[in-house]
C-alpha cells in the first residue's frame, strides 16, 4: 500500500520511515509533489489539524495520506506553545527563534524549567473521506540553557521524564524509541493490524 506523509519536515519523514520501516508499506513523502497546495490549518487542536491536512491531501493526490500535529505544552505557559509550536515566535519562524522565545517566557516568569509534554495526533485519511486517528505523549521538563546538536525543534531545551539529556542530545534510534511521535505512530501501525490492511 502506498501511502503519502504529508510533512515537509526531514526529521518528521526521517522518524516515520525508521518507525514503519518494518511494514510492507511505500511511504512517500509530500516533497514528491513541489506544486501541490499547502493544507489549511485552522484547528484549535492538533486533531483538528492533522484531521484536516491528512483529509485534503488524500482527496487532492486520491491517495492514502498520513498526516501529524504535533507541539510543546509547558504547564507554566497554560499550555503554551502548543497548536502554535511551530509558529510561537510568528509565521515562518526558525527553531531557533520560537525556542528563543519559549526560554524568554520562563526567563519572564523567573523560572528556568517548568513541566511540559510533548503531544503528538496523527491522522490517516482514505480518498474515500474515511480514516483513522492515534495519539502519542512525551512527558517531561523544559529548561532554559539548549543543549546538544541533535534533532529539530525544541529538542535542545527539552528532558523527557527519568533522564537527564536533553532530546537533542539522544541518538535518533535513542529519541525514536521514546518519542511522542514514535508511540502515535506505533498505536497507528496496530489499529492498521487489527483492520488487516497489513499482515
Amino acid at each position: 500500500m502506498k501511502i503519502v506523509i504529508a510533512t515537509k519536515n526531514p526529521g518528521k519523514i526521517q522518524e516515520f520511515k525508521e518507525k514503519l520501516k518494518s511494514i510492507d508499506l511505500e511511504l512517500i513523502p509530500l516533497t514528491q509533489f513541489p506544486d501541490i497546495p499547502d493544507a489549511q490549518e485552522t484547528g484549535n487542536t492538533f486533531l483538528e489539524n492533522c484531521y484536516q491536512k491528512a483529509t485534503f491531501y488524500s482527496n487532492f493526490l486520491k491517495l492514502p495520506v498520513i498526516s501529524d500535529d504535533s507541539g510543546l505544552e509547558v504547564d507554566i505557559l497554560n499550555g503554551l506553545p502548543g497548536v502554535k509550536s511551530s509558529r510561537f515566535a510568528g509565521e515562518g519562524a526558525t527553531d531557533e527563534e520560537n525556542v528563543e522565545k519559549l526560554i524568554a517566557e520562563l526567563r519572564k516568569r523567573n523560572v528556568n524549567q517548568s513541566k511540559a509534554r510533548f503531544r503528538c495526533f496523527i491522522f490517516l485519511s482514505f480518498p474515500n473521506n474515511y480514516g483513522m486517528w492515534s495519539e502519542g505523549t512525551l512527558e517531561g521538563k523544559v529548561i532554559t540553557e539548549p543543549k546538544g546538536e541533535k534533532g529539530f525543534g525544541y529538542d535542545p531545551i527539552f528532558i523527557p521524564e527519568g533522564d537527564k539529556r536533553t532530546l537533542a542530545q539522544l541518538e535518533t534510534e535513542e529519541k525514536n524509541r521514546i518519542s511522542h511521535r514514535a508511540k502515535a505512530i506505533e498505536k497507528l501501525v496496530n489499529l492498521l493490524k487489527v483492520m488487516r490492511w497489513i499482515g
